[in-house]
């Protein structure tokens, strides 16, 4: 809020040198101004009505209150026009050498936002202050990469205007006409003479004149650059740009220095003209500098001492105008250093106490994986116990029990093939048998889900095969096994799985041979979708009746199915279809 009310003070204090000549229309833009980025365009696009006025002291305060509005944190397009716009300023105060720094400022930063036509402005703006400091190589270079980044096509609208193509080749065509190569000069002024026509480029109109002027004079072709001077004055004139204006007097002056009438002539044209309009100083300086030269060629010595005391007076005022624009400058920069530098205090505070929450974070983060650890560990221990417990009670069921129960199977079936035994004894033996092979089977497949090395599908349909054949061997009935899957060690069942599963099939089974009378029955086994195994029990008997229907067992195999959260339908078709799919 202060920031904001020190603007303002600022502001008010400029209108009042500032009403005189500044459009209405800005000022009151600004006035109404509600956000920051609102007062940053008015304030720029005052900085840029006055470089347009040629007023450049005015169009330096405002552009250094718009980069008091700026952060200079930030890297976008208002900095690159910012830095392009200071870099011209420098140009027209002649400190060429800043103009340049600001130039390859402004180059880098619109090459971070990748802009080809904000990197174009700024090479054009390094070439031409290269141009004033007699890097002409270098100029050269610059404003080729000008040419070269310039977009063809280019409709965005900007916050300032922005160099065009008869701007480029204008300059190219000074660079050449500066190292003397005149023919270069003449082809790339005539090709910026064509751009600047189709575009109806005000300056670049009366600025290309000239330049075909100074071409011409400096191969002697007076006639030829009289015609262009006056071409050029009057194009500049209907644009009001009265700098170029005066400098094409003081042209006219070298081009007609043998006719002392003419020259005065234009002398007192471009004094007039300057005592008329607001031009920059060193535009003024370079019409004194030509008609010093001139004056001194015709001897005239009263106008030499006069111009002389005009080069001094325009030098102690550039002078001391250098030393203020350097002063600002020095200023300027010291604002931006310290902006950088409480934006990197207030950069690293923040970066301290993330840091802070990231050692909190990783200290917290390296407290949980070791609990998870040591959980998983131990989970890891518990389950392997169990899972030893479990291999031991299978052994223990199959080397006790299991012993057990073929001792009386086999003392049942001597007590049957005894001759002696009366028929009573011999139909308990019988129960006794059945019951034992029974017992034996369950106790046989217990033990079997309980023994982790059965874990796969080829354990289990080896398993269920083998019990198939064995149920249905010496009976009627047909047992075909078949399976379609590939790579059945790699799937894997647990035990939980394998056991309901079982119990299901073989309730199936065992009621297919009960009460189906049929003379055939094929187990296929199939995997659908990768994700689903399918078990599908077909037999060629009489299928549902209420005679024959499952009862509990249906119930049984539907909970086991469940269970193993599957599905199990059943119906009849040419005997008994039943299906059952389970998620793996």
């Amino acid at each position: 809020m202060k920031f904001i009310l020190q603007f303002y003070f600022f502001f008010f204090c400029l209108v009042g040198w500032a009403q005189h000549s500044v459009d209405q229309p800005l000022l009151k833009n600004l006035q109404n101004c509600k956000t920051e980025k609102c007062r940053i365009k008015q304030s720029f696009l005052l900085a840029e009505y006055f470089l347009e006025t040629d007023d450049i002291e005015s169009s330096q305060r405002w552009l250094e209150k718009t980069k008091d509005l700026v952060s200079p944190k930030v890297i976008d397009s208002t900095a690159v026009f910012i830095q392009s716009l200071q870099s011209e300023l420098f140009y027209y105060m002649g400190l060429y050498q800043f103009g340049t720094n600001e130039a390859e400022k402004a180059i880098e930063n619109a090459k971070q936002i990748k802009d080809s036509l904000l990197i174009a402005d700024a090479y054009f703006f390094l070439g031409i202050n290269q141009l004033e400091i007699n890097e002409l190589e270098k100029a050269q270079q610059s404003l080729w990469k000008s040419r070269n980044y310039f977009p063809k096509k280019s409709n965005r609208k900007h916050i300032r205007s922005l160099i065009q193509k008869e701007h480029i080749y204008n300059n190219i065509a000074q660079s050449k006409f500066k190292l003397k190569e005149m023919d270069s000069a003449v082809w790339y002024n005539a090709k910026a003479y064509t751009f600047a026509k189709k575009n109806n480029s005000k300056r670049g109109i009366p600025n290309i004149e000239q330049t075909f002027g100074q071409i011409y004079l400096s191969k002697n072709q007076k006639d030829s650059a009289l015609f262009y001077f006056q071409k050029s004055i009057h194009s500049a004139v209907n644009s009001n740009y009265y700098d170029i204006v005066l400098l094409n007097f003081s042209y006219l002056m070298e081009s007609q220095s043998d006719d002392p009438v003419l020259v005065n002539h234009w002398f007192e044209k471009g004094m007039g003209l300057m005592d008329q309009k607001i031009i920059n100083i060193t535009f003024q300086r370079y019409f004194y500098v030509t008609a010093l030269a001139v004056f001194k060629k015709r001897n005239q010595t009263d106008k030499v001492a006069f111009v002389q005391e005009k080069i001094i007076a325009i030098d102690d005022e550039t002078q001391l105008k250098g030393n203020f624009y350097i002063q600002n400058i020095t200023e300027q920069y010291a604002k931006n250093e310290n902006k950088l530098l409480t934006f990197q205090v207030e950069e690293l505070t923040k970066q301290r106490k993330y840091a802070f929450l990231q050692l909190i974070a990783a200290g917290l983060s390296l407290i949980i994986l070791s609990l998870v650890i040591v959980i998983i560990r131990r989970k890891n221990k518990i389950q392997q116990t169990l899972l030893d417990q479990k291999n031991e009670i299978s052994k223990d069921l199959h080397d006790d029990i299991g012993s057990g129960l073929s001792s009386i199977l086999i003392h049942a079936d001597l007590l049957l093939k005894n001759g002696t035994s009366d028929e009573k004894q011999k139909v308990l033996a019988t129960k006794i048998n059945q019951t034992g092979k029974e017992i034996s089977q369950r106790l046989n497949a217990f033990i079997w889900s309980l023994n982790t090395e059965h874990n796969t599908l080829q354990h289990f349909c080896e398993y269920t095969k083998q019990y198939g054949a064995t149920l249905f061997e010496e009976t009627p009935i047909s047992f075909v096994f078949q399976n379609s899957i590939k790579n059945k060690e790699t799937i894997k069942m647990n035990g939980q799985q394998r056991k309901n599963l079982f119990y299901a099939l073989k309730e199936i089974l065992n009621n297919t041979l009960k009460h189906a009378q049929a003379t055939k029955v094929v187990l296929h086994i199939s995997l659908e979708t990768n994700k689903q195994l399918q078990f599908t029990i077909q037999d060629n008997g009489t299928g549902i009746t209420k005679a024959n229907a499952f009862g509990n067992g249906f119930k049984n195999i539907q909970n086991r199915v469940e269970d193993l959260k599957g599905t199990f339908t059943v119906k009849t078709d040419n005997g008994l279809l039943t299906i059952i799919t389970i998620p793996l």
